[in-house]
């Protein structure tokens, strides 16, 4: 805390650890409380990359927009919205191509459509679901046997396999749960907490009394809005030009903010209320408070001198690896017809990528007219090894897999990977408690530090902006405990 001594107040500095979307939800949070507020408030960002944004990348190539991340962010989940609204990208929000939204998953060599009216990982519609090959006579028999499964009694959690099984059958997990689930969480069922990933299937249930009767009572409250003359909506959203868009606007915005790229913190040093950060570029830095927007096991190193159960639990949050692989055809060369958003991959199939996106299907301003945009995923629980393989490896496997599943020859014209390194936390089992457990250590033992990001309470663009921004709220209201303590 430095004296401002022409104000008559004091400064109060906050160091935010960590330049993905999180952390820069938090900085721009910060900077508006100050100036709303009229407090002095000294903001240091501190990114040990060379950019900002994170898991967030957009490659902007020969007019077309590669994610190198997440391509977009859930509707119903509003903060990735309301944020970009708030720095000036309102009118650059854009929707998915609903009009041509079909989802295929493969199924026995080849790809099978999801059947329409299939809500996250239940049917709703009963004459495509019965006509769909893709879900067994018996397994169709067993996912509406969940009309009559008794709810489940109490609050304990479960993984989402025992939980899709239970209720739907394990036909239904192989098939549809884990292939589209894993897509969000990139995450093994037979491990992955129900209660910290997909707490709505819990509601629901017990509210309804079956995952059917409450997707139903959902898709009737659509039916009644549109009814009422709204428009439905898009489930998911992004930027014109890309997520990126969200993570540079951010990084521009941050005008009361100093910002440190490429620039790691090597030490983390508590002298009473305060803390000093030593960074790789020689300088310190002294903060009331330390925000920790980094990976579990980051935040872990820096706070084992500190408090060693907080690391230990912290070290406990496991990551797992992935990479993407983006190609672009020309049209010309495609002799097949394409059709959808793309394909998911059921682990039971065996095959070396795990989804593939039509990038420039989903979304338009992604690819030229005479261009056909696709990305595929490789990696996660139990194929981490494909991550380490060579860029001529890895369009090599996903040109294999595409040519086996969709017949497609073409030689692409631009590619790019991506490649996330034990970026993808894992929410298993007891995942609540392990979280609940190291916030209540660090708010006890380590006042003035605060956590926050995927690691913790949601991995998707629109939780990490949720948790930044409200760890900034309990920032803030310290700073203003403290002061009038003072």
């Amino acid at each position: 805390m430095v004296n401002n001594e022409s104000a008559g107040k004091q400064i109060q500095c906050i160091a935010v650890i960590g330049g993905g979307i999180s952390g820069l939800a938090a900085a721009w949070q910060l900077q508006q409380l100050a100036r709303t507020h009229n407090l002095p408030m000294e903001i240091h960002l501190v990114e040990a990359a060379d950019r900002l944004g994170g898991k967030i990348i957009t490659e902007q190539l020969d007019s077309l927009t590669i994610e190198g991340g997440p391509d977009c962010f859930i509707r119903q989940k509003p903060y990735a919205a309301e944020l970009s609204a708030a720095v000036g990208l309102k009118d650059e929000l854009i929707d998915t191509n609903d009009h041509q939204r079909k989802t295929f998953v493969v199924n026995k060599g080849k790809l099978t459509p999801l059947p329409d009216g299939v809500m996250l990982i239940v049917p709703t519609r009963i004459l495509p679901f019965v006509t769909s090959p893709l879900i067994s006579w018996p397994g169709k028999i067993r996912m509406g046997l969940d009309l009559f499964v008794p709810p489940f009694k109490g609050a304990d959690d479960e993984s989402v396999a025992h939980f899709v099984k239970r209720r739907l059958g394990t036909e239904a997990l192989e098939k549809i749960a884990e292939p589209l689930l894993s897509g969000i969480h990139v995450s093994d069922p037979e491990t992955q907490s129900l209660l910290a990933t997909f707490p709505r299937f819990r509601n629901l249930e017990q509210k309804n009394g079956s995952l059917i009767k409450g997707m139903l009572v959902e898709r009737k409250r659509g039916a009644a809005a549109r009814k009422n003359g709204h428009k439905p909506d898009s489930i998911f959203q992004s930027l014109r030009g890309g997520m990126g868009q969200l993570t540079e606007t951010l990084g521009e915005a941050l005008t009361d903010c100093t910002l440190h790229k490429g620039t790691r913190v090597e030490r983390l040093d508590r002298m009473d209320r305060q803390y000093t950060l030593t960074l790789s570029s020689g300088e310190t830095l002294q903060s009331d408070a330390v925000i920790l927007a980094i990976p579990a096991f980051e935040a872990a190193s820096l706070l084992r001198p500190l408090h060693s159960a907080v690391a230990v639990d912290l070290d406990r949050i496991n990551y797992v690896s992935t990479a993407t692989i983006s190609m672009a055809f020309r049209k010309s060369d495609i002799t097949k017809p394409f059709m959808g958003f793309g394909l998911v991959v059921p682990r039971q199939e065996k095959r070396k990528i795990s989804a593939c996106t039509w990038s420039s299907f989903k979304f338009n301003h992604r690819a030229p007219d005479d261009l056909l945009l696709l990305r595929c995923f490789v990696g996660g629980p139990g194929k981490e090894a494909m991550v380490d393989l060579s860029d001529e490896e890895l369009v090599q496997t996903a040109r294999q897999e595409l040519k086996s599943l969709l017949g497609l020859e073409a030689v692409p014209v631009v590619t790019r990977i991506y490649r996330w390194v034990k970026a993808n936390p894992q929410y298993d089992l007891g995942h609540l408690e392990r979280v609940s457990r190291i916030f209540t250590d660090v708010k006890t033992h380590l006042p003035g530090i605060f956590l926050t990001g995927s690691a913790y309470e949601g991995v998707g663009v629109p939780d990490c902006v949720r948790q930044g921004t409200e760890t900034a709220k309990k920032v803030f209201a310290s700073i203003d405990l403290a002061l009038e303590e003072k």
